[in-house]
């Protein structure tokens, strides 16, 4: 599908203005995170772009910033549960990662976007209800995948990496007066491996 009409259709999918998904889609353009016309060439949007998409404009403040979005969540890891504890967890099957018959360990070394996109080929081959499974990003902070229905409550959380300390400083960072954090249903990112992988 080709970048306009994947834009207002996607606008659509998602129940927010083209004007908010097409400022996000020219910014990545413009950053070279997304294939442009070459002459009467024109590409059809990929799964990576799309999703792209999506979590710039989930996750940028501004959303003429939504190419930097997109770096700054690369930089995000999920995080290791500890050994002892990762044994309990998958000897229940009750991690993010098991839903989908993975081994949570498998997406350790991945970016949010590389999980993103893992998560959007899952959903696209029906492994488990995509409206049941949702992708959150705070606003200049932390994204998280999770899953949330009335037998399960599941979460992938993750962390800066690498990650940061200051042992010098004595004082921690102002917390915000407001947070503000976006949500995205998963049936957005199967709507996107539907019309760019599947179809």
């Amino acid at each position: 599908m080709k970048s306009t009409e994947f834009v207002a259709r996607l606008a659509e999918v998602m129940g927010v203005s083209h004007t908010e998904i097409a400022t996000v889609d020219r910014t990545l353009a413009k950053q070279g995170l997304r294939r442009i016309a070459r002459g009467r060439a024109r590409p059809d949007v990929t799964l990576r772009e799309g999703v792209q998409i999506v979590c710039g404009w989930a996750g940028a403040k501004n959303l003429t910033e939504g190419a930097a979005e997109i770096v700054r969540l690369q930089g995000y890891q999920p995080q290791q549960i500890p050994p002892d504890e990762y044994e309990t967890l998958t000897s229940r099957k009750r991690t993010f990662a098991s839903l989908f018959e993975t081994e949570e360990s498998d997406l350790y070394g991945l970016d949010f976007i590389e999980v993103a996109l893992w998560l959007a080929r899952q959903l696209g081959s029906d492994k488990f209800p995509a409206h049941e499974v949702w992708l959150s990003i705070e606003k200049g902070g932390a994204p998280e995948l999770s899953c949330k229905s009335s037998f399960v409550n599941e979460e992938l959380v993750f962390h800066e990496f690498p990650v940061k300390v200051d042992l010098f400083s004595q004082t921690r960072p102002p917390r915000p007066n407001v947070k503000l954090e976006a949500w995205v249903r998963g049936s957005v990112l199967k709507w996107i491996f539907d019309v760019t992988e599947a179809a």
